[in-house]
């Protein structure tokens, strides 16, 4: 149970992702931009900003004579017509409300485990126990902290794809090409309506290594010509220890 008071005046948190993007630049390219354009909003008293690596945090208070509803609706729509000016890539903003009394976690879940890597938690916190919790009326767990974000992961040799008059950009390109969510339907044949499904995708790591990427008169190469795939992570930028040991943790808030 949250003892603490609800906040009244409405507030409207802009949240705008670009991943890798240095934070000098966000801040110049993306919050100064969002901030004046979501300033225009009927009531607004006060914003705030925060740049960091690959996001933007824009916070935008307002009167207490302001409806709550339309202060989001506005700077909703301002955000998004917004979004042309901003670098191309730029993923569209995540526009909330926002409550100033629940910036402190109300409780703190950690997760550990003997068996389980690190990665392996992450994906418990993030799929599993984040479900759980934002059932639970009044409740968000917005992120979860430690542990490695899995993905997969291509490592080539550089000799080898220079030796074929290769570029990392023919590999990322080729994989791209050859992964792809394909639509599909349905065959009517006689009496029976087939529904037909695609194996555009690929379903394991090892099934990647087939993805060609350059073929000649009598030769072809091929990704596990050139490196591995493997069920990897990203780099790690961070961890979290409890009790000395890394584990992960899922903040929960009002």
């Amino acid at each position: 149970v949250d003892i603490l008071p609800i906040f009244r005046a409405p507030a409207v948190q802009v949240m705008t992702f670009y991943s890798g993007m240095p934070a000098g630049v966000v801040e110049k390219n993306i919050t100064n931009r969002l901030v004046r354009w979501t300033g225009q909003a009927n009531g607004t008293v006060l914003q705030e900003s925060k740049s960091m690596v690959g996001v933007s945090i824009i916070r935008n208070y307002f009167s207490d004579t302001t409806d709550p509803n339309s202060a989001l609706t506005q700077v909703n729509s301002l955000a998004l017509s917004n979004l042309r000016y901003l670098p191309p890539g730029t993923l569209p903003s995540i526009v909330l409300p926002f409550d100033p009394s629940a910036t402190m976690p109300t409780c703190i879940l950690s997760v550990s485990s003997e068996k389980h890597s690190e990665g392996e938690l992450q994906d418990i916190g993030r799929y599993d126990l984040r479900n759980v919790i934002q059932s639970v009326p009044g409740a968000v767990a917005p992120a979860v902290f430690g542990g490695k974000v899995r993905a997969i992961m291509a490592y080539v040799d550089r000799d080898k794809i220079e030796a074929r008059n290769l570029s990392p950009v023919d590999v990322v390109d080729a994989i791209s090409d050859s992964n792809i969510m394909l639509p599909t339907g349905g065959a009517r044949i006689g009496d029976i309506d087939y529904q037909i499904d695609s194996d555009s995708m690929f379903e394991s790591p090892e099934a990647m290594g087939f993805v060609p990427l350059k073929t000649t008169s009598g030769n072809s190469a091929f990704l596990r010509d050139v490196g591995t795939v493997e069920d990897a992570n990203r780099i790690q930028t961070g961890t979290v220890r409890i009790n000395g040991r890394r584990q992960v943790y899922v903040p929960v808030y009002r």
